[in-house]
């Protein structure tokens, strides 16, 4: 019985937890080659990201299949996202779709948000936005922070779904709460436009940090901006940062501050420099 294995795999997955991958694997191997799901579905995943081990995708695909065909719907799902981050939508779409419908139908929460995706941009199969949407709300309900994140941004935007502010920043802020980093950028943006709740200064700040901090450049952005008057040479600082990571909102600020010398010497090339740098980037403000 696979059952036996399940001492040793829970000492695997503390290893794992641990980031020592290398000592995990051995446990895991024993334990897959006896047939435990959730260990070759460990190992497929090891081999797939390449955790202290080359990145194999053969052998990654071998163990996951092999999870999969278990009934173990982690490795359904994970070996939906190989085949589309390995090998593309062109060569392995279809088998995708498949794979993260046969999850998202067991209530795989990511496979939700990721047959949501599928749905909302055609990829394995026909558009279908309803769908989208439906997905969508499965995975948020289920707890998946991308499922949330994919859901609040369609009662944002009112494309799929009917626009609701309070409604996407009720998913925003779940979805920031478990961690996601875009939801996080989303979520400053609500309070600090008042977007479907109070406006909130002291919260967007918060917001954009933790974003930014987590490496979201835009959300960076948006906090400079919020403490340039208070804070004008910590805010140019966060500018720098933003715009070498390539945000276009922030090479705009900063061009602006080294224009108006606000926070740094005012420069006139460096300004031109980084203003030409966001018009590149689709800030037309900075085109004027």
């Amino acid at each position: 019985m696979a059952d036996r294995f399940d001492e040793s795999f829970a000492e695997a997955e503390q290893l794992f937890t641990d980031k020592h991958y290398m000592e995990a694997l051995r446990y895991y191997r024993k334990a897959a080659y006896g047939g435990h799901a959730p260990s070759q579905c460990r190992m497929g995943e090891i081999y797939y990201r390449g955790l202290g081990v080359k990145t194999h995708p053969i052998e990654a695909i071998n163990w996951l299949k092999q999870s999969s065909e278990s009934g173990y719907d982690q490795a359904t799902y994970l070996l939906a996202h190989l085949y589309e981050h390995c090998f593309g939508w062109d060569a392995y779409g279809g088998q995708a779709f498949q794979l993260y419908a046969k999850a998202a139908e067991r209530g795989h929460p990511a496979a939700c948000a990721a047959l949501g995706l599928c749905y909302r941009a055609g990829l394995g199969t026909d558009q279908n936005l309803e769908l989208a949407a439906k997905w969508f709300l499965k995975a948020a309900e289920l707890g998946d922070p991308d499922g949330q994140f994919r859901l609040a941004c369609c009662y944002r935007d009112g494309i799929i779904l009917e626009s609701d502010p309070e409604k996407a920043f009720s998913w925003f802020r779940s979805s920031a709460e478990q961690g996601h980093v875009d939801a996080m950028a989303c979520l400053g943006t609500c309070y600090d436009l008042g977007s479907g709740t109070g406006r909130d200064l002291s919260e967007a700040e918060l917001w954009f940090a933790k974003a930014g901090d987590a490496g979201n450049a835009d959300a960076l952005a948006c906090l400079a901006h919020l403490i340039e008057g208070r804070e004008p040479e910590l805010a140019v600082e966060k500018y720098r940062k933003a715009a070498e990571a390539g945000s276009a909102l922030a090479q705009y600020g900063l061009g602006h501050c080294y224009r108006f010398g606000k926070g740094v010497e005012v420069s006139p090339e460096k300004a031109i420099k980084w203003l030409k740098n966001a018009a590149y980037n689709g800030v037309k403000d900075a085109m004027m």
